[in-house]
């Protein structure tokens, strides 16, 4: 028996992502909106291609996903929307942590400011 009947996936999903996801904007907020049509761009197109990746093998029976667990909305009759919100998340919280750890090694202001010349992310 699943823990939340129909909406054990997308329960599931929401409270691995939602707490990380909370605590990347807490910790490096400033940087994640400087960064986000950067992170947006690698958030469309990202999860759309493994979306459509992940479509086309379920369509194809490589593989299947259960319908106890999810709520019952299919992509294009095959594609879970829970499947789906997996993969636009899952890339949400990798550009997010690399922008984070872009900023953490980027190379310090010298003292005084930054160079004439350069710009911030």
């Amino acid at each position: 028996m699943l823990p939340f009947g129909k909406f054990s996936y997308l329960t599931i999903l929401l409270l691995w992502v939602l707490p990380i996801l909370a605590i990347q904007w807490a910790v490096a907020g400033r940087a994640l909106w400087r960064a986000r049509r950067l992170i947006l761009a690698t958030f469309l197109v990202c999860g759309t291609y493994l979306s459509l990746a992940d479509h086309f093998a379920i369509a194809r029976g490589i593989w299947q996903i259960r319908e106890e667990g999810i709520v019952g909305w299919r992509l294009q009759g095959h594609l879970p929307l829970e499947e789906s919100l997996f993969f636009y998340l899952t890339v949400l919280m990798c550009a997010q942590g690399f922008v984070m750890l872009a900023g953490h090694f980027r190379p310090k202001a010298p003292p005084g400011g930054e160079a004439e010349g350069e710009a911030t992310v």
